[in-house]
């Protein structure tokens, strides 16, 4: 026999292995290992509306410092809040949200955006939603508007 029978013999043989397995097996598979459960689906962080790193705490003392770390822990709260010092709408500043006043020095000489930052961070700690905080955010500077209204104040 030459070398070409021989391979021709051995495919054959193989051929007939297999097919013999596979009616015996009943053409099932071997079993095995069920399959891996799939990942836990996990929601990705909303994007933010301001994109521009903040400013470190490091760079400020006191409550300005204070006021800084609140941005850094929790900016998804913060870009979503409106800002009542009105920067958003001084065209000397164009502020997205409260979290804006937070990537350059502004807050740093702001009540307004150190109190409402205080009042995020507490609020976020009590569990509360963004959109919570936003209300009684509104609230507080309606009730100073009325104030400064009935002390004949128009601008405070």
């Amino acid at each position: 026999m030459n070398k070409t029978s021989l391979i021709f013999i051995a495919a054959v043989a193989a051929f007939f292995a297999m097919a013999g397995y596979l009616a015996f097996s009943g053409g099932k598979k071997e079993p095995s290992a069920p399959p891996a459960a799939p990942a836990a689906a996990t929601a990705p962080a909303p994007a933010l509306i301001e994109t521009r790193p903040l400013q470190p705490p490091s760079k400020y003392t006191g409550r300005a410092a204070a006021a800084y770390q609140i941005a850094a822990e929790i900016p998804g709260v913060l870009d979503k809040l409106y800002c009542y010092c009105k920067c958003k709408e001084n065209p000397m500043f164009l502020h997205k949200t409260l979290l804006t006043c937070y990537t350059d020095d502004h807050a740093s000489n702001c009540g307004s955006c150190m109190q409402e930052a205080e009042m995020a961070s507490q609020m976020t700690k009590e569990g509360k939603s963004p959109a919570d905080i936003q209300a009684a955010i509104d609230t507080y500077y309606q009730e100073q508007d009325k104030y400064y209204k009935e002390q004949g104040q128009h601008d405070h």
